[in-house]
C-alpha cells in the first residue's frame, strides 16, 4: 500500500508503544498484539497504514471470522472494549494513538469495521500535518 495515513499506537493501560520493527507489514513497522484464539496464544501483527487489512499471525492460525482476544504484549492486559461492532456484533477494542485520539477496531478476524476518533480536533490536524507531503496543511 503506497499511500495512507500511518498510525502509531500505544497500550491504553501501560502506554508502551505497540510498534515493532519485525515483522514488517506493508513494508513498514507493524502493530503488535498478544492474541488468544481458542486455547492457543500467539501474536498478531497489523499494518500501521489506516485502511490496510494486511496482517500476519504468529503461533496461532489465521481463522476467518473468529473473534480474537487481544492484549498488550508488554503488560498483558486485554485492550478495552468500547462497543459492539455494528457490522458483525463482535467486540470493538480501542488503542491509543501516539498523537492523541484513539483507533477502534473490530476483534473479529476479517471484519473491516474500524475508526479513528479524536476528542481534540488539533490532534487530528497534527496527525495529517505530520504526514502531508503536498504542503497543503
Amino acid at each position: 500500500m503506497a499511500h495512507g495515513i500511518q498510525i502509531h499506537v500505544q497500550c491504553p493501560h501501560c502506554h508502551m508503544s505497540l510498534m515493532t520493527s519485525h515483522p514488517k507489514v506493508d513494508k513498514l513497522d507493524s502493530i503488535q498484539f498478544l492474541v488468544k484464539i481458542g486455547n492457543r496464544i500467539g501474536h498478531l501483527y497489523l499494518s500501521q497504514i489506516y485502511g490496510s487489512y494486511a496482517k500476519i499471525f504468529e503461533n496461532v492460525d489465521d481463522i476467518p471470522d473468529v473473534v480474537v482476544e487481544c492484549s498488550c504484549p508488554h503488560c498483558y492486559r486485554p485492550f478495552p472494549v468500547h462497543a459492539t461492532c455494528a457490522t458483525c456484533q463482535a467486540a470493538v477494542i480501542g488503542l491509543d494513538l501516539k498523537v492523541g485520539g484513539i483507533i477502534k477496531v473490530c476483534s473479529r478476524n476479517g471484519c473491516k469495521h474500524h475508526s479513528l476518533e479524536f476528542e481534540d480536533s488539533q490532534d487530528a490536524l497534527n496527525l495529517f500535518r505530520s504526514q502531508d507531503v503536498s504542503g497543503l496543511f
